[in-house]
């Protein structure tokens, strides 16, 4: 992996779409082409990321490791969506962390309520290393479920809804709405402005490969484009919904944050030989679950095979 831009001009010289103005002609040459003795001075044109047929293949290596998923992608220049299993609601687990941060910098960009510096490192954390502490103190302070409700009607979120038991991993949504969390935070359709905006996304750009409990969130988007440096995401995890692992990854993709990408995958408890162990991490880290980590490798895998030019 060189990174995401050589990886996007690999894709367009490869892709058919890119050849306007490009006709071979009967004598083998290129019409429009400039001379061999002239300097190429034009920019390659790129060909957008599409994921073609490789969803297809995603979903059935997942589920032969176990697991379902849902994918949902969107490209922002054109509004091209593709998606799998989007409207499957699930857990947020710790994407309800965007949702927190987001509501607390609309309420202060609305001098509602005005964060302390401190306060502001307590997002960073959150966001960065996904520290559920600093999500507790933050989500007790400022609301608790009333937080998501104000982002879900504010972003008209219409599947995404409160937490059952008021514990913030427990809010619910799915592919599509997340796609559409992005999509309308990143153009300031939700409302927040755009110091927040950057803010946000500033520490999703900064994401930590381990998070702050010591669990590896690196899995899914980031190693599954190892070396790319235009990437932002908030990963999740949670151990166990309906019995399974649950792990997300979520973000956006190359220049200008182009693409939004969600994936999202459920899968069965597979401890091979060994006795299960059933962790709850609502109360242990899981660091070192051999479950937790074939899950984390079943969804880097589903990146690997949807974006197979890098």
């Amino acid at each position: 992996m060189i990174g995401l831009i050589r990886g996007l001009a690999i894709v367009a010289l490869t892709a058919t779409a890119i050849a306007v103005g490009t006709t071979p002609s009967e004598d083998d040459t290129t019409v429009g082409s400039p001379s061999s003795t002239e300097p190429e001075t034009a920019p390659v044109e790129r060909a957008p990321l599409r994921l073609a047929g490789h969803i297809d293949q995603a979903v059935f290596a997942a589920a032969e490791r176990g697991a379902d998923v849902t994918i949902a992608f969107l490209d922002r220049h054109d509004g091209h969506y593709e998606s799998f299993g989007d409207a499957v609601p699930f857990p947020t687990a710790s994407l309800a962390k965007l949702f927190i941060a987001d509501d607390l910098f609309y309420r202060e960009e609305n001098t509602e309520l005005g964060l302390t510096a401190r306060e502001h490192r307590l997002v960073a954390r959150m966001l960065e290393s996904s520290d559920d502490f600093a999500t507790t103190e933050l989500w007790n302070k400022y609301g608790t479920s009333d937080i998501v409700h104000d982002v879900a009607v504010r972003y008209q979120l219409a599947a995404t809804a409160v937490p059952y038991d008021g514990r913030w991993w427990n809010t619910t949504t799915t592919g599509r709405d997340l796609v559409d969390y992005y999509s309308a935070m990143l153009t300031g359709r939700g409302g927040l402005d755009a110091p927040h905006r950057d803010e946000l996304m500033g520490y999703l750009h900064n994401f930590t490969p381990i998070a702050a409990d010591g669990y590896d969130q690196s899995f899914g988007i980031p190693a599954g484009l190892p070396g790319a440096t235009d990437i932002a995401v908030k990963q999740g995890w949670m151990c166990c919904s309906g019995g399974r692992w649950l792990h997300l990854s979520t973000g956006v993709i190359g220049p200008d944050d182009r693409y939004i990408l969600v994936v999202v995958s459920r899968e069965d408890l597979n401890y091979g030989d060994a006795e299960p162990d059933y962790p709850d991490t609502s109360l242990t880290t899981a660091v070192g679950d051999i479950s937790a980590a074939h899950a984390r490798e079943t969804l880097t895998d589903v990146v690997r095979i949807l974006f197979p030019q890098f």
